[in-house]
């Protein structure tokens, strides 16, 4: 089966928008997405910008899809592209 996602937004928001696609998903492509989530979720999670200091928070886009294969429950291949791109686009 297969899954794919497109969000774009502040880091915390798109992380927290990844964690909570799972629950539209149902089956092969639930299981996949899952066991990608964690993963993802990190990665968008790694821009950021502490508040009191210079630094402005990226706006994160993330592109991503797999698609995978399995036989009575036995996983045989999986696939994976992701794209996360960071810039200091403001959000209106």
């Amino acid at each position: 089966m297969s899954w794919s996602i497109s969000f774009i937004g502040k880091p915390e928001n798109v992380a927290l928008a990844i964690e909570g696609e799972a629950t539209k998903m149902e089956g092969q492509s639930r299981l996949e997405y899952e066991d990608a989530v964690p993963h993802l979720a990190a990665l968008v999670r790694q821009n950021f910008a502490k508040e009191g200091t210079n630094y402005t928070t990226p706006c994160v886009r993330i592109t991503a899809n797999g698609h995978g294969d399995s036989r009575e429950g036995d996983q045989l291949a999986r696939q994976l592209a992701v794209t996360i791109e960071a810039n200091y686009t403001k959000l209106v």
